[in-house]
């Protein structure tokens, strides 16, 4: 499907519970949850062998701040250009982030990085969480409590179309 054929003024649909943006307690719970499994499994990796904490703070810090919010979900996200606001807090943040708008298709290797951030951040720390089951279970508690968070809620109600997570029922 044509991406400029679905996008518009997000008031235009009336199934959409986020189209006036975002409250502080859906913006709180994402970060807190996301920022928390980033801590654990970095605090879980330093605690076993320190030196494998550079790729994942590169996986994590770049690979969000500068390929998913730069690059790949943001620039595509109306919310952010509709209503100045953004899941992401605070949103000035992202708007200082995000430098060009785009309106294609992510491409098959823009979905490639997206796939493998999301899949190496929750799962990179896990081996060094392993000698400690109390950071392993926390890590595992936060990144459900996130990737349940956007697939059960948020990626139910997103506007960024052919973001791979997306699971809105398009209706025309």
């Amino acid at each position: 499907m044509n991406y400029r054929k679905r996008k518009g003024n997000l008031k235009d649909n009336i199934n959409c519970s986020l189209a006036e943006g975002f409250s502080l307690w859906e913006k709180i719970y994402a970060q807190s949850s996301f920022i928390a499994m980033g801590i654990i499994g970095t605090v879980g990796i330093v605690l076993v062998d320190w030196r494998w904490i550079l790729p994942y703070l590169f996986i994590y810090g770049y690979g969000i701040l500068g390929v998913v919010m730069r690059h790949l979900v943001c620039p595509r996200c109306l919310h952010l250009y509709e209503y100045n606001d953004c899941l992401q807090f605070p949103p000035k943040i992202t708007m200082w982030l995000v430098k060009k708008r785009k309106t294609t298709p992510f491409s098959a290797f823009e979905k490639y990085l997206f796939y493998m951030i999301f899949i190496l951040i929750p799962t990179y720390p896990i081996y060094w969480l392993l000698s400690n089951k109390i950071f392993l279970i926390a890590s595992l508690i936060t990144a459900a409590m996130w990737y349940s968070g956007q697939f059960l809620y948020f990626c139910k109600r997103c506007r960024v179309y052919d973001c791979p997570f997306n699971r809105v029922t398009l209706t025309y």
